[in-house]
C-alpha cells in the first residue's frame, strides 16, 4: 500500500485556489510515525506499521494529503506538530516526527520550505493539538481560516480533542483527491480493497467535492408514507 510522494509537476498540481468553495489559509497537520530510508532525498519515509501493535498506519496517505493541499493552494501554510520518534529513542540525536515530515514535504514532494513549519510537541494527538491552540493564540488566527488535517480514520478522535478550537477537519485522503478526483480507485487499492475501503474512499471523495462546491447528495428522496404513520413537516 506504500506510495511515493507524487511529483509536484504531475497533472492536477496547478494552483486551484480560486476554484474552492471552502478556503483555509492555515492547516494544522498531525504528525505520523516515521522511519529512516536512505533511498529518499529526505532520508526518511512514513512508517508502515505502528511500533506498538503492528497495525498499518497509512502515513503515506497523510503525507500525500499534506503535499496536495499545499501544491494546489488550498493551504497557504501548514503547521506540523509531533513528538520524537520512538524507533530511535536510543539514538544520540532525537528524530522529531514533525521536523522529519517537513523535510519529506520539502525534499521529496517539492514544497517550498517557507510554507511549512514544524513544532516539536508531546508524542500523542493531545500534545499536537495543544501546540495548535498556542499557534492560533500567538498568531491571532480565527477558527474559520484554519483546518485540522489527518487521516480520515483518525479524525473523529482528533476532533473531539480539538473541539474547543472550533476548527474544521479535512481528511488527508480528501485533500489528495481534491488535487485529482480520478485517484479514487487508486485510494481504494491503497486501503486494501473491499467494501470498507470503497466506503472510506467514497466519503473522502464526498469531502473533496464539498470543498470544490460540486457536492450533490445522492440520497435526497421524498419520504415514504407508511400506513398509519403521519409525518409532520
Amino acid at each position: 500500500m506504500a506510495v511515493e510522494c507524487i511529483s509536484h509537476s504531475l497533472k492536477g498540481s496547478s494552483n486551484l485556489e480560486n476554484q474552492f468553495a471552502i478556503k483555509v489559509s492555515t492547516g494544522f497537520g498531525l504528525a505520523f510515525d516515521v522511519e529512516k530510508d536512505e533511498s529518499r532525498v529526505s532520508g526518511f519515509r512514513p512508517a508502515q506499521v505502528d511500533l506498538g501493535v503492528g497495525m498499518d498506519l497509512f502515513g503515506n496517505e497523510r503525507l500525500e494529503g499534506f503535499a496536495a493541499a499545499l501544491r494546489i493552494g488550498f493551504l497557504q501554510h501548514l503547521v506540523l506538530a509531533g513528538g520524537d520518534e520512538g524507533r530511535y529513542k536510543a539514538d544520540a540525536t532525537p528524530v522529531n516526527r514533525a521536523e522529519v515530515i517537513r523535510l519529506m514535504l520539502i525534499n521529496d514532494c517539492g514544497i517550498a520550505a517557507e510554507r511549512v513549519t514544524a513544532i516539536p510537541s508531546r508524542s500523542n494527538t493531545g500534545g499536537n493539538i495543544a501546540i495548535f491552540k498556542t499557534v492560533m493564540e500567538e498568531r491571532g488566527l480565527e477558527a474559520a481560516e484554519c483546518g485540522l488535517m489527518t487521516n480520515l480514520y483518525h479524525g473523529p478522535r482528533a476532533m473531539l480533542m480539538a473541539s474547543e478550537l472550533g476548527i474544521r477537519f479535512f481528511p488527508a485522503e480528501s485533500l489528495w483527491l481534491l488535487e485529482d478526483k480520478d485517484r479514487k480507485n487508486q485510494l481504494i487499492q491503497q486501503l486494501g480493497d473491499g467494501g470498507l475501503a470503497e466506503r472510506y474512499a467514497e466519503e473522502a471523495a464526498g469531502v473533496a467535492d464539498m470543498i470544490r462546491g460540486t457536492y450533490v447528495p445522492r440520497t435526497d428522496t421524498e419520504a415514504v408514507q407508511l400506513p398509519g404513520v403521519h409525518i409532520k413537516n
